[in-house]
Order: structure tokens, then C-alpha cells, then sequence
């Protein structure tokens, strides 16, 4: 009896042990199944984070090589200067020194002393040198009456043709490579048409995109030149009392040329008066003894 509850006692202390085993090695499976997980995790983790760090770098890089901002920046100046003629040769002079143009220039000189001597002039100058410029012209004026200057963003219209010429241009290229490979004379007909179209929207488009570029590469410039009136003075070389006197001599002897006319007008015809004047007596006569 005793040795059967010995083996019983065996066999359950053999199975516990058995147990712990299996209970122990699910454990430790359980854990490195685990730890795989957090490893292939952290490596999921890192690869997002290298990822992230690699996709930041680029938009960093894409930041940095965006097109710079297209500013077209243009100004208005009104001025008041002693002398017009110079004036206005002073400004031509200082365009052609920083290498502008003028694009287009008028005056107005009055025939009557009521109005001032005026000009209109635009010209266009590099844009880095518009500052210095405008310094340079109010510098040199009397009065400057009004400054502007006024800037727009023209990025979106400069990327937005630059880019349809591009993709015209690729265009060209893919038609002029199907041109060399094609033998059929309907194809070719076809082809050739749509280059031309291409080719006309194509120069349409640089044309457009020069004149963009144009403005912001130089700056236009709009001048009024208003001239001053100079008050007339003893000191005028135009106002003299030499010439205000021989006016005078010269009023006086046509007054008495106008008087010795006269004179002589009536000595001429002296016959004639003395014959009225006996006509006009003898009737007066005539009329008194009839009474």
C-alpha cells in the first residue's frame, strides 16, 4: 500500500515538473515572440523616423531651390525745375549712365505767358539702380511735388509661362521625332500642321514672357518736369529802359507823322474849303435880305 502512494506521489511530482516545463518555455517563447515584436517594431519605428527625416531634409531642399520671387517695381516722380531744356538733358544724360532707355518723351512750350513750360518722360532703368536714380533726379530738381513707387508680385504669371512654354516645347520635340519616323504623307501633313501651331504659340509665349522678365529685370519711371516761372526784372536781359525808350521815340514819331498827315491834308485841299465855306456864306446872305 505504502509503495503504491509513493508512485502516485512520484508520478505527480514527475508531472508538475513536466508542467513547470512547458509553462516556463511558453513564458520564455511568449517573451522572445515579444521582444521580436518590439524589435520589428523599433525598426518600423526607426524606419518611419529615418523616412521623416529624409522626407523633411528634401522639403528643406525644395525650399531652398523654389524659383526667387519675381517683383516688377516701377515709380512716379513730379518736379519743378528752374530750367526745362537742361533739365530734361540731365535726366537723358543720367539714363544712359546706368545703361536705361528712354521710352517715350514730349513738352509743351505756351505761346502765352498764363501757362508754364511742361515734359513727360518714361524711361526704364535697371531696378537695382532705380533708388540711386531717383535720389539723383530730386537732387538736382528745385521742388519735388510728388514720389511714388509702387511694386507687384509677378512670380505666378512668370512660373505659370515659363512653364507652358516648356511643356509646348517637349511637345515639339515628341511631334518632330514621330515627324522622322513616320512614312506616311496624311501623318506627315498632319504632323507638319501642328508644329506650325506649336511653333506660333511657342513664340507667342516668349514674346510674353520677355516682356515679364523685362519688368522685373528694369523699372519704368514716370517724370513730369514742370518749369518755373521767372519774375521779369530790371536784371532780365530781356527788360531793358534803352529799348523801353526807343519804344517810346519810336510811338512819339509815328504820333507826329499821323498829325503832319493830317496837316498836309488839309493844306492840300484848301481850295475845296474856302469854296464851301463862300457857298455856305453866300447863302447865309441870300437867306437874310429875302427876310
Amino acid at each position: 500500500m505504502i509503495k503504491l502512494i509513493i508512485k502516485f506521489v512520484s508520478i505527480g511530482a514527475l508531472l508538475l515538473v513536466i508542467f513547470a516545463c512547458d509553462d516556463n518555455d511558453d513564458r520564455n517563447n511568449y517573451q522572445s515572440e515579444y521582444d521580436r515584436s518590439a524589435e520589428s517594431i523599433g525598426i518600423s519605428n526607426a524606419s518611419i523616423s529615418t523616412s521623416k527625416e529624409i522626407s523633411e531634409a528634401e522639403f528643406n531642399d525644395t525650399i531652398l531651390n523654389v524659383t526667387e520671387r519675381k517683383v516688377s517695381k516701377n515709380a512716379q516722380l513730379d518736379i519743378s525745375v528752374k530750367s526745362l531744356s537742361e533739365s530734361t538733358a540731365f535726366i537723358n544724360k543720367n539714363v544712359e549712365d546706368i545703361n536705361g532707355y528712354i521710352v517715350s518723351s514730349s513738352s509743351y512750350t505756351p505761346n502765352t505767358g498764363y501757362e508754364n513750360k511742361w515734359a513727360r518722360m518714361s524711361v526704364r532703368v535697371p531696378s537695382d539702380s532705380l533708388d540711386t536714380f531717383l535720389d539723383t533726379i530730386i537732387g538736382y530738381a528745385n521742388e519735388t511735388v510728388r514720389q511714388s513707387i509702387y511694386t507687384q508680385d509677378i512670380t505666378e504669371q512668370y512660373i505659370d509661362v515659363k512653364a507652358k512654354i516648356e511643356s509646348l516645347e517637349s511637345s515639339e520635340q515628341r511631334l518632330t521625332k514621330l515627324l522622322n519616323q513616320t512614312d506616311s504623307v496624311k501623318e506627315i501633313i498632319d504632323i507638319e500642321k501642328e508644329l506650325s501651331r506649336l511653333r506660333s504659340e511657342i513664340d507667342s509665349l516668349k514674346s510674353r514672357f520677355n516682356i515679364v522678365q523685362n519688368s522685373v529685370i528694369t523699372s519704368l519711371v514716370d517724370i513730369y518736369i514742370e518749369e518755373i516761372p521767372n519774375p521779369i526784372s530790371i536784371d532780365d536781359p530781356s527788360w531793358n529802359t534803352r529799348d523801353i525808350a526807343l519804344d517810346a521815340i519810336k510811338a512819339l514819331s509815328s504820333f507826329g507823322q499821323f498829325l503832319i498827315q493830317i496837316i498836309i491834308f488839309l493844306f492840300v485841299f484848301t481850295p475845296v474849303w474856302i469854296l464851301i465855306a463862300g457857298i455856305i456864306y453866300g447863302t447865309s446872305k441870300l437867306r437874310q435880305r429875302n427876310k
